[in-house]
């Protein structure tokens, strides 16, 4: 296969080199710009309103029951311009089961090859480790066919299905293997690219890395809540500062 038309996850492999995304919810112009400038990625969570309008953030459930303020981005259509034109790659979250159409608009501007698409997966919505009276945001959800019918349409399109509410203990307990048999299961049949578990970063080792991986399937860590000095294979990885976001100019085909 031609390097040019490598999926973002399929470069990561053949690099051998962990890569780390840049995570924000705020798209600004000053922010898009210095991520373009130094070469890093950007992370646009995509959502529409009420009238199937597409915008930059989570979705109207997620604020009235959080009371969270929105947040101050930049249009969606004027971000998507500017990475277009430029020379890094993105992360597109769908905060919205209604977004997928305008996801696909996204991807056919940008490439598929530089997109990385993740979202809640209702075959991933589990109640191990949620609190009591914790929210559900039921817009955030979607099933895994989505993803798998995104990568029917776009094969070089990196894929990503997100758990919540796994055990917090789901990767240190000799009693989750037919529960992490299932789910890697799961994503080998929807041909997912990487995973994102939900579980606390520190307790992700080079054990479980290598479970997924031997599957080609990366999993993903917050690289801000846990050791990466001491994890040797291949992930994934998101922080919410730019500084700490891997260069993606390596997995640039031009």
């Amino acid at each position: 296969m031609s390097k040019d038309n490598m999926s973002l996850a399929q470069k990561i492999r053949y690099s051998k080199k962990s890569f780390v995304f840049f995570h924000t919810w705020a798209v600004t112009r000053n922010l898009l710009q210095q991520a373009i400038d130094e070469g890093k990625s950007m992370d646009l969570d995509v959502c529409v309103d009420d009238l199937g309008n597409p915008y930059l953030g989570h979705s109207q459930e997620y604020h009235e029951q959080s009371e969270e303020p929105y947040f101050n981005s930049i249009p969606l259509w004027e971000a998507v311009e500017l990475i277009s034109k430029a020379n890094i790659i993105v992360m597109i979250d769908c905060k919205h089961y209604d977004a997928w159409p305008i996801i696909e608009e996204v991807i056919t501007i940008i490439g598929p090859n530089r997109c990385l698409v993740c979202a809640y997966v209702s075959e991933f919505k589990f109640d191990y480790s949620r609190k009591e009276g914790e929210s559900d945001f039921v817009t955030e959800w979607s099933p895994i066919e989505k993803l798998r019918l995104l990568k029917s349409k776009f094969p070089s399109v990196t894929t990503t299905p997100c758990a919540k509410w796994l055990p917090s203990d789901l990767l240190i307990s000799d009693k989750y293997k037919e529960l992490l048999q299932n789910i890697r299961q799961t994503l080998k049949d929807n041909r997912a690219d990487t995973v994102c578990l939900g579980v606390p970063d520190e307790t992700i080792s080079d054990k479980w890395l290598r479970y997924f991986l031997k599957e080609t399937i990366i999993p993903h860590v917050v690289i801000d809540k846990a050791d990466t000095a001491n994890l040797s294979e291949l992930f994934i990885g998101e922080t919410d500062y730019l500084r700490k976001a891997s260069n993606s100019s390596y997995l640039i085909s031009r």
